[in-house]
């Protein structure tokens, strides 16, 4: 008998990934919590009895211990990523600028900043004035009673 295939369906979501592939952003350990779990690993304890002692998955116990081991340190290492092209004294300055002078166009917005020595494009501007929650919106026209 012929083997008829079935397309598979992915359980996805409107952001596109499958619920077990969603990534959440959780609470940091606290120092003391992380200290505890180093100071229990190094007494002989099992990841396992750690974790129910403390009630943390043991994931999280294994991640602690393998990055005391790897870099000997317990705090929190620096995230990756590229570094903001706006600080936030020149992000303030933008929206100073903008709350002043609403008629600006993001143009000049740009020549503005390229004064002060922060040159950046102007889908940057707008995102970052979006983030502020300032729009480009045009009043509607009042009608004369």
């Amino acid at each position: 008998t012929p083997v008829l295939k079935v397309p598979r369906v992915c359980n996805t979501t409107k952001q596109g990934a499958p619920p077990s592939k969603r990534h959440y952003k959780t609470k940091e350990l606290s120092k003391q919590v992380r200290d505890k779990v180093v100071e229990k690993y190094s007494s002989g304890w099992g990841y396992k009895k750690i974790s129910e002692t403390l009630n943390i998955p043991w994931s999280t116990i294994k991640s602690i211990i393998k990055k005391m081991k790897e870099y000997g340190t317990k705090t929190n290492l620096p995230r990756e990523g590229r570094p903001p092209k706006l600080t936030d004294q020149a992000r303030r300055a933008l929206i100073r600028e903008t709350t002043k002078r609403p008629k600006l166009t993001l143009k000049e917005l740009q020549s503005s900043t390229a004064e002060i020595g922060v040159f950046v494009h102007r889908t940057t501007l707008s995102r970052t004035l979006h983030r502020a929650g300032l729009y480009g919106r045009v009043a509607r026209k009042k009608a004369i009673a």
